[in-house]
């Protein structure tokens, strides 16, 4: 049987220090290419003991065998094979069904659909514990309504045999082949003709209707076709990774720098796995471009305000920012869940006279309560035509509108999850956000600051 693929490999990571967490889809990375996940659960009668059989089917186009599942699932739906029979069973080999029924207290043949194209692949092969689709001899497209499962490895005959039988599903773990192990190990009678090896619960004279082995009902479950695991962290102090419903997130440990070895592992409802392995890389300011030398070479210091701050909510995902070490110190003390992130830029006093400075029009979102920052007076003037819930609050720093010597660019993203911007001046922590996080729109650059002084 197939095995689980990697389809995309998780590129290594390199991201500032401070990071704003991220999460991925790893569906885009794994997957089984032999099933979407789809299982039918194959309930037996009281008298042979109740079991219930899940087979995890084939149904993925390529690898699967995609018509063949659509077939057996339209019996299925239909309710035809509810109340049928074991018809067939031949120990070591086979115990088949799907084709008769009881009525009246007399076995007959169920109605069958159109025949089915064979779809055998030798990737999918009568192994034990199989389920393939049966059909008339020299005849490689004529299955319809019966199958069989398969007790022993039967590659070697079924496999070459009338165009190879098409495997469409299998049965999940050795539980779920204990009821068709037992069906197999039952007594045999000659019915005649296509029931000439009928296995029966009572062989006592005289045998009738009710010693028949009887399928109450198939019914059709989905699962996730994968399940993830994060078996290695080399560096758990510095990233802690965890998944929930799929989704692989990355919790960055404030101010500390390094790298993690991470390995996942994704495993198949059958218990077959593959493992990928990726590096993540944190980076102290310095190393992620974001320069650390005095701007006093640049500009009079006493020119400058303090350092722009960024703080994350961890319930919301949304980042707020304080412009001044009295914001900065309010906040942290009005909001103590808050998590401290680096100093994101060093911003100009507004009264300072720069002639190349311009104001940064600050903007309120009285929805989620961060601030919107911007240099522009066509934006400022579309925000307060278009956007009531935004409400302009008095500048507290400027910034230039172009690079200067000194400056660095700083750049802003829309997050379409929580409507709130976001920024940084980090180029590593920007190609991250681009390659990482779909939520995060572009914005470019927002304007020209001076790096952080902490």
């Amino acid at each position: 049987m197939t095995t689980p693929i990697v389809t995309q490999q998780i590129d290594d990571l390199t991201v500032a220090e401070n990071s704003p967490n991220a999460t991925f889809d790893l569906s885009s990375n794994f997957d089984d290419p032999s099933t979407t996940g789809q299982i039918a659960r194959f309930e037996f009668a009281d008298n042979v003991g109740g079991g219930v059989t899940d087979v995890l089917l084939f149904d993925q186009e390529g690898v699967g065998a995609a018509a063949t599942v659509e077939n057996f699932l339209n019996y299925v739906k239909d309710g035809d094979y509810d109340q049928s029979i074991i018809h067939r069973s031949v120990p070591g080999f086979i115990i088949q069904g799907g084709g008769f029924a009881v009525t009246d207290s007399q076995v007959v043949e169920l109605p069958a659909d159109d025949p089915v194209v064979n779809e055998f692949s030798a990737e999918r092969s009568n192994l034990p514990g199989t389920i393939a689709l049966a059909k008339l001899g020299n005849d490689p497209d004529s299955g319809t309504n019966q199958w069989f499962f398969n007790l022993g490895d039967n590659s070697a005959n079924l496999d070459q045999q009338n165009g190879g039988f098409t495997v469409f599903g299998q049965v999940l773990n050795a539980e779920n082949l204990a009821p068709i192990e037992a069906i197999a190990n039952l007594a045999i009678v000659n019915g005649g003709g296509a029931l000439d090896t009928v296995p029966i619960t009572d062989a006592i004279e005289p045998i009738n209707t009710d010693d028949l082995v009887f399928l109450e009902r198939v019914t059709l479950v989905t699962e996730d076709e994968l399940q993830f695991s994060v078996t290695q962290n080399s560096n758990e102090k510095l990233v802690d990774a965890t998944i929930t419903d799929g989704e692989l997130a990355l919790d960055y440990a404030s101010d500390k720098s390094g790298e993690a070895t991470i390995t996942l592992q994704a495993t198949n409802l059958l218990g077959e796995s593959v493992e990928e392995e990726f590096v993540v890389k944190v980076e102290k300011a310095s190393e992620a471009g974001i320069s650390e030398v005095s701007t006093s070479e640049v500009v009079d210091i006493d020119l400058l305000d303090s350092p722009v701050f960024r703080f994350l909510d961890p319930d919301t995902g949304i980042h707020f920012y304080a412009a001044s070490e009295e914001e900065r110190a309010e906040l942290a003390s009005s909001q103590p869940d808050y998590i401290a992130e680096a100093p994101v830029f060093t911003a100009l006093d507004p009264l300072t006279g720069n002639s190349a400075a311009h104001e940064v029009f600050t903007l309120l979102n009285q929805d989620t309560g961060a601030y919107f920052y911007t240099t522009s007076e066509a934006e400022l003037t579309s925000i307060k035509e278009n956007s009531p819930n935004y409400i302009q609050e008095t500048s507290t720093f400027a910034a230039f509108t172009e690079e200067q010597p000194g400056t660095i660019p700083i750049y802003r993203f829309f997050d379409t999850d929580t409507g709130t911007h976001f920024y940084t001046a980090s180029t590593a922590e920007k190609e991250s956000i681009e390659k990482n996080l779909p939520n995060y729109n572009s914005e470019d650059i927002a304007f020209y600051a001076f790096p952080a002084s902490e």
